[in-house]
């Protein structure tokens, strides 16, 4: 069974590229002895931002036993116009039932009703204990799994720590004999010492994977290219992996210790390859503690090197204050200046004590300072509010710092601040303390509002609803699944968005099954009785973690084991599992070759799924295409360099082209009639170059467009001019209403055929007319033929 909708129906939604897969580097298997779906609890653009979720998808579909494809939670227009038929796979277009296994990825708990309604409306039993032979098993991964309480009602199979390699071998051995009972597969899903399946053993003592090959092993090579740009969208190079700092409030630093750095060769590489598989020309170095990789600055420098000729810029994600050097700006900035982020987390020096986060205020405005100096034009400033231990004085104190940081930079050097509500984890010296209450957290962000605003500092605050409800599945017992079942049944979805969020509902839902939401996020637990998640073993001492929150009550810093003695936090035995740090290595740059550049007119078709590219993502397509084939774009200059392509009067979506012209600066073409069949090859089902010839200055300002119409269509069309229907309405940039009259654009009109003419004053845009008129769009066909300049 596939997808029975029609597919121009998913013009009547949001950005239909969310739904039609196909990109590059995903694949389609038709030899297999299972299938997998690797399912995100979140839209599109965030599930794939997500570095782990592609790397997965990867290293499942090397193994030649499993079929490994994807599903997104659909957003709420696509759920409401198509409902069940929209829980299908991207790859294949099948439903999420017919699946052997679904694994979901949770980084975030406020996806925890998205994965119960993908269950749902997929058409499987919500419970796990009433789910037949024939129902896909549910597996769940990632941080948020370290808790596991909340879940147990609806997953089968809990993997805790690092999957990249087991979950293949676990899924490669389940594969040679996959056609036995539900509970035969439960049963040997339970023998892994990183498995939880509480329907076979609940009270299972679980031990964390950790990946001690990464340094060696497990490089992502061909990473997926989303249809169009999404949050996190660059080739992501993880440098490292696991964080010893030991900052108080961060459960990633303590849940993937111990720290594991990459070669600096083997990054190189590494990054190349993903470069030449993907045609991004930006790169992220991916670490909890980026500044802290030893040789941070061969690494840069030589990546640099080995990219110069490629217009590929590096970034990198929030980087201590402390460890800013004027050679990370230096070389950063060398092709375009991302963002730049440092996270005190506190205003005061004794809070930032407290929570281990061990940055002088010095530190901190150097660091922004170096950045303004570096020719960055603005920076974020993270902090949270609610921290244990916290008075007022300390909430002051972060726009205190913030007013001094600003008086240190340029008047145009932007600085924005963002506030979170500390939310405690498990597995951190906090999991035993309740959140703070919700008037004191309402009340501090207050006082920040109005601190901010005498001071003129841009703020961003995070709702507190939101983190109340985080609170409580973070530290939450097996209590919540009556709350979860209720939820997902009132349709309590995308809660971490904040439209669709609805704290009065979850509220009511809390007291109907018992519980007052406030007391449930603010409880704290004895330091001796047990906790829903101490069935859990990520390899720490509670010891140690007592030791630490006595620590912080009076402000206390501990030092990082890399640079300081063991602080005794269990994790390393000292044999496999230990600190590993890259060393200093020689570096081979390949010599750049000299390319001629020139300008090309591409003609193209876009027919079939290519209708549903906007003009950004139809020039996306083409840059990511070429760069993968080794054709150097020339690029613009200034702050952020773009490649020099131009879609010439793109097509609204939903209406295909047979003519349409791209001019593209780039190396130059030996062999252009080669090239147009290397490039053919490469493309998506849609897309398709026709030519490509040498541009010779001709300017397309000013163009005809020749329109082609089926019967259909040409019949509406046709009676609608009769009445009198020959114009639309827009709103302008300027929020003015625009009549858009088709007499001042009109050269010819014959039956099934249209020419308009079009200028950067505008044009005249068929689907908007169609749509003024609530003419259902996904009915029409309509063709553009050709477009040229007018001579």
């Amino acid at each position: 069974m596939t997808l029975s909708v029609d597919k121009k129906e998913l013009l009547m939604i949001s950005k239909p590229l969310r739904y039609i897969g196909g990109e590059l580097n995903s694949v389609v298997k038709n030899n297999y002895k299972i299938r997998f779906c690797l399912s995100f609890p979140d839209v599109y653009e965030v599930g794939m931002s997500h570095y782990g979720f592609k790397l997965l998808y990867e290293k499942l579909n090397e193994c030649s036993q499993i079929a490994c494809e994807r599903f997104f939670m659909p957003w709420i227009d696509a759920i409401d116009y198509f409902g069940k038929d929209i829980f299908v796979s991207l790859e294949t277009n099948t439903p999420l039932k017919e699946f052997d296994l679904i694994g979901f990825s949770l980084q975030y708990e406020l996806s925890y009703t998205n994965l119960l309604y993908i269950i749902k409306m997929s058409d499987i039993p919500l419970l796990s204990t009433e789910r037949k032979d024939s129902d896909p098993i549910i597996i769940a991964g990632g941080p948020c799994v370290v808790n596991p309480a909340p879940l147990i009602d609806f997953v089968d199979v809990f993997f805790i720590g690092e999957m990249e390699e087991d979950l293949v071998n676990v899924l490669e051995v389940f594969s040679n004999n996959a056609n036995v009972s539900r509970k035969e597969k439960l049963e040997f899903f339970n023998k892994f010492h990183f498995t939880y399946v509480p329907q076979v053993e609940k009270d299972k003592k679980v031990r964390r994977k950790i990946f001690v090959d990464f340094p060696l092993e497990g490089f992502c090579k061909k990473p997926i290219v989303p249809n169009f740009s999404v949050v996190q969208d660059r080739v992501s190079l993880e440098i490292s992996r696991g964080c010893t700092r030991g900052c108080r409030f961060c459960q990633a630093g303590f849940i993937y210790r111990p720290v594991r750095e990459r070669g600096i060769v083997s990054l190189i590489e590494n990054a190349l390859t993903q470069i030449e598989n993907t045609g991004y020309f930006e790169l992220s170095f991916l670490s909890l503690s980026a500044a802290d990789f030893c040789n941070l600055e061969q690494l840069l420098v030589e990546t640099n090197k080995c990219l110069s000729d490629k217009s590929i810029s590096i970034s990198l994600p929030s980087v201590r204050a402390d460890q800013i050097k004027s050679f990370i700006f230096r070389e950063l900035s060398k092709v375009r200046k991302s963002g730049f982020t440092i996270a005190p987390e506190a205003g005061s020096q004794r809070l930032r004590n407290s929570i281990n986060k061990n940055l002088t205020e010095e530190e901190i405005i150097e660091a922004v300072e170096l950045a303004n100096k570096g020719g960055f034009n603005h920076a974020k400033l993270y902090f949270m509010i609610g921290l244990p231990f916290e008075t007022d004085e300390d909430v002051l104190a972060i726009a205190t710092l913030a007013e001094k940081i600003k008086g240190k930079v340029d008047r145009k050097f932007e600085i924005t601040v963002s506030v979170s509500n500390f939310v405690p984890k498990p597995f951190t010296p906090y999991q035993w303390l309740g959140q703070d209450h919700v008037y004191s957290l309402k009340k501090k962000q207050d006082l920040l509002r109005k601190e901010m605003r005498k001071r003129k500092i841009k703020l961003k605050l995070h709702d507190v609803g939101q983190s109340i409800l985080e609170a409580c599945f973070s530290r939450g017992g097996v209590e919540l699944g009556k709350v979860l079942y209720d939820a997902v049944n009132e349709r309590l979805i995308f809660d971490g968005w904040s439209e669709f969020f609805n704290f009065d509902k979850w509220k009511n839902i809390f007291e109907k099954n018992g519980q007052d939401i406030y007391e449930y996020a603010s409880k704290g637990y004895s330091l001796y009785e047990d906790l829903p998640w101490d069935n859990i073993d990520v390899g720490l001492e509670k010891k140690y973690l007592m030791n630490e929150l006595e620590k912080a009550k009076n402000s206390l810093v501990t030092e990082d084991c890399r640079f300081d003695k063991c602080t005794g936090c269990g994790v390393c035995d000292f044999k496999n599992i230990k600190n590993i740090f890259a060393k200093k290595e020689a570096v081979t740059i390949k010599s750049k070759k000299e390319t001629n550049i020139k300008t090309y007119i591409v003609r193209f078709e876009k027919k079939g799924d290519a209708i549903f590219y906007s003009a950004l993502d139809t020039s996306r397509y083409f840059q990511h295409i070429f760069i993968i084939h080794n054709i150097e774009l020339q690029f613009s200059r200034g702050f952020n360099p773009q490649p020099k392509i131009n879609y010439i009067y793109p097509l609204p979506l939903g209406i295909s082209g047979e003519n349409e012209i791209m001019v593209v600066e780039c190396s130059e073409f030996l062999d252009t009639e080669r090239i147009v069949n290397e490039l053919n090859e490469k493309f998506r089902s849609g897309f398709k170059i026709k030519s490509i010839t040498e541009y010779n200055g001709e300017n397309f300002d000013n163009c005809i467009q020749v329109f082609k119409f089926d019967d259909a269509t040409e019949e509406i069309f046709s009676s609608m001019l009769i009445e009198g229907k020959n114009y639309y309405e827009k709103i302008s940039k300027k929020g003015k209403k625009k009549i858009v009259c088709i007499d001042n654009y009109l050269i010819h009109k014959d039956k099934n055929r249209i020419e308009l003419k079009i200028t950067p004053m505008g044009g005249f845009n068929l689907l908007e007319f169609f749509k003024f008129w609530d003419y259902n769009i996904s009915k029409l066909n309509i063709s553009r033929t050709n477009i040229y300049p007018i001579k």
